[in-house]
């Protein structure tokens, strides 16, 4: 039996996955870091406890998995996108990371909305201006810290981070790439033109490999460190959100429905038409020949938790699945428009906050619960439409929090009016970054099983449902 270290660096924690070449998890380890705010709209991390915590994970995760370390064959990297640190040679960092929450480059984003025809840029990198991504980081960098911007070797996004310092090799690869604003998209590369234009030296950015791909062994110092083989190869990864479209098994006609802490639905697409489908954003994907758009969803399981530490404090989920059924029964009418942070996409309202309409003095708490989960639903099938994925779609793939509720997942089914599967495990990034960490060693293992299915059935209540929710959130947002 083979073996596979799987690596998944999120927003907030750490957690290292052994898996066997079936993606069944044989030993797991996680643990939790903090975001430093030194400044309003600053969101930074330390880039070298994501080391010490990838090590300390991986070696509990081994520990538990009671197997021969050295019989773990690849290693490979799932992570947060966009987020960037600058590094010296000695990939030791020059400063926190910069994380992909962090927004104190508006002005450089604003500059580049004035420099640039917002449409041009889109078909070019598949993004819009935003300055959540790396290519306004940078700017504020050389704007700001001179110094530092010039003596950085590499600019590095986490992927890119831990895989160099298992290997000593710098590579990003296409996912983690297409979220910087300086990706060609059409040319899979390096936008040159970008580069040029905003004086990003091409050499401080690390060489854009395909997911999957070898990228070396592991340091003599961290095999023995974590008791591997001198021959454990470590595999180029990707962004955790296409990590975990991999691990499901993303397809033509099927749709992958991530519902964590923020929600993103992916779409594979087999030709690039940034031209015809502008509404969301487009992504390089874990191999040639293949592009996703990716809906996303700011605040998803967010907003559940958030009601149950408003209305539910110490009380389980089951309780407030339990209560928000009821309010189903009732038929309630309450509806939410989860922008607890802002505009999202596709539609972007610029005054956009979160927002319960229709409380009267029968509501009672479980038709907030009721309320939030059909929200998120109303704005899968929202995004769904501005993906054109109607024209094909046969059924969508959930993971993350919300499938762990069947409540949920039979309201997502209604609203979409699809087929909804649900995988055998939540870890869907780490058994894609499995996947990958085999196909470095020339093995192929197939993606998670899907479990459960729920099939939509209160189409016509939902339909009507819909419509008004629409119409609500024009006049709310003054669009209608």
């Amino acid at each position: 039996m083979d073996y596979y270290l799987a690596i998944d660096l999120g927003t907030t924690g750490c957690r290292s996955i052994v898996f066997d070449d079936s993606v069944c998890m044989q030993g797991s380890a996680y643990e939790e870091y903090g975001l430093i705010t030194p400044k309003e709209c600053w969101v930074e991390q330390d880039a070298e406890l994501w080391w010490t915590l990838t090590l300390r994970t991986a070696k509990k995760a081994i520990q538990q998995a009671n197997i021969d370390p050295a019989k773990i064959r690849s290693i490979c990297v799932s992570s947060q996108g966009i987020t960037v640190v600058p590094v010296d040679a000695e990939l030791k960092p020059l400063c926190n990371a910069i994380s992909w929450l962090d927004t104190r480059a508006e002005s450089q984003a604003n500059r580049l909305k004035k420099d640039c025809c917002e449409k041009e840029m889109f078909l070019r990198t598949g993004k819009f201006i935003n300055s959540c991504y790396t290519l306004p980081k940078l700017m504020w960098l050389q704007e700001r810290r001179p110094r530092l911007f010039e003596d950085a070797r590499w600019f590095l996004m986490p992927m890119d981070y831990l895989v160099g310092k298992f290997t000593g090799i710098c590579i990003t690869d296409h996912s983690m790439a297409s979220g910087t604003l300086m990706y060609d998209i059409q040319n899979c590369c390096w936008s040159q033109e970008t580069l040029e234009k905003y004086h990003i030296p091409t050499e401080k950015l690390p060489p854009i490999v395909w997911s999957g791909e070898p990228v070396g062994k592991v340091l003599p110092l961290v095999a023995e460190e974590l008791g591997l083989s001198s021959e454990c190869v470590v595999a180029a990864g990707a962004q955790d959100q296409k990590c975990a479209a991999q691990g499901v098994g993303l397809q033509e006609g099927i749709l992958t429905v991530s519902l964590g802490t923020a929600g993103a639905i992916t779409k594979l697409w087999t030709e690039l038409t940034t031209y015809a489908c502008d509404k969301v954003g487009w992504c390089g994907y874990t191999q040639p020949g293949a592009w996703v758009t990716e809906g996303v969803i700011n605040t998803a399981g967010t907003c559940l938790r958030w009601v149950r530490e408003m209305l539910f404090q110490g009380e389980d989920y089951a309780t407030i699945d339990s209560e928000a059924q009821t309010a189903k029964e009732r038929g309630s009418n309450l509806l939410f428009y989860p922008y607890l942070n802002g505009p999202s996409s596709p539609s972007y309202y610029p005054d956009a906050e979160g927002t319960f309409y229709g409380v009267n003095l029968m509501t009672q708490r479980g038709d907030f619960a009721l309320a939030v989960m059909e929200g998120v639903a109303f704005q899968i099938r929202i995004l769904l439409e501005a993906m054109d994925a109607y024209d094909n779609a046969e059924g969508l793939i959930l993971f993350g929090g919300a499938a762990k509720s069947p409540l949920w997942c039979q309201i997502i089914a209604d609203i979409a009016g699809l087929e909804i599967r649900v995988p055998s495990t939540a870890e869907a990034a780490g058994a894609g970054a499995a996947m990958l960490a085999a196909k470095a060693t020339g093995k192929v293992i197939k993606p998670l099983a899907c479990t459960k299915t729920y099939m939509p059935n209160d189409r016509t209540n939902y339909e009507i449902k819909y419509k008004k929710y629409r119409s609500i959130e024009a006049k709310l947002w003054n669009k209608g």
